[in-house]
């Protein structure tokens, strides 16, 4: 099997993140639209090889996943699954860094927590760390017939992705966090077993930081 794994377009957040001057919103779950800008992003996809291939559509629920997954591919025919969504940060979704500071001191300041956002094991109150959003990706896994000779794409988030390669391929979860995920940057990976899979698209290094 062929998986393709596609970020979504440039989101409201993404946009917002950038504008921002020494402060930060991760938005998690929270449903936020793409821009203008983002969806230009998906609809340039469109005649790219990887995409015109696909056989079998999954998306994240969230809209800006599913926008893209229909801007780029240009179908309807998409199947949405809440396993795809964004690691969730619970009690942290939405919420400017600068205020969660004055509120969880220890999350940006104890070693034992600062981490929180790219850990395996330290996860925001009521959220959830890579291990969980690993054996989510696994689950969703679980449910495909990985020996079909097939191309399928996944329009998902960025944390998602990560823990995507993480399962395919059983890089060092050190290398995890590092990996850069571009939006609508198409990561294709080819097997057909969980932990066995190689990269296509791209080397391991040409992701790292």
């Amino acid at each position: 099997m062929r998986i393709v794994l596609v970020r979504h377009g440039e989101s409201e957040t993404n946009k917002m993140n950038k504008e921002l001057i020494n402060d930060h919103m991760d938005v998690g779950q929270i449903n936020v639209k793409l821009t203008d800008v983002g969806k230009e992003m998906a609809r340039d996809l469109r005649n790219n090889g990887y995409i015109t291939q696909m056989q079998k559509i999954y998306s994240s629920d969230l809209d800006r996943a599913l926008e893209t997954a229909k801007l780029a591919t240009n179908k309807a025919d998409i199947e949405t699954d809440k396993r795809l969504r964004e690691r969730t940060l619970g009690l942290f979704e939405g919420i400017l860094e600068s205020k969660l500071s004055e509120t969880y001191p220890e999350y940006f300041n104890n070693p034992k927590y600062i981490n929180y956002k790219n850990d395996f094991i330290v996860k925001a109150p009521a959220g959830e760390n890579l291990t969980e959003v690993s054996n989510r990706c696994e689950d969703f896994l679980g449910t495909l017939d990985l020996k079909q000779n097939i191309t399928i794409g996944i329009f998902s988030h960025n944390l998602v992705i990560k823990c995507f390669i993480y399962v395919l391929t059983n890089i060092e979860k050190e290398d995890v966090v590092k990996l850069k995920i571009h939006n609508c940057e198409p990561i294709v990976l080819v097997g057909d077993t969980i932990g066995k899979f190689k990269l296509e698209s791209h080397t391991i290094d040409e992701l790292l930081l």
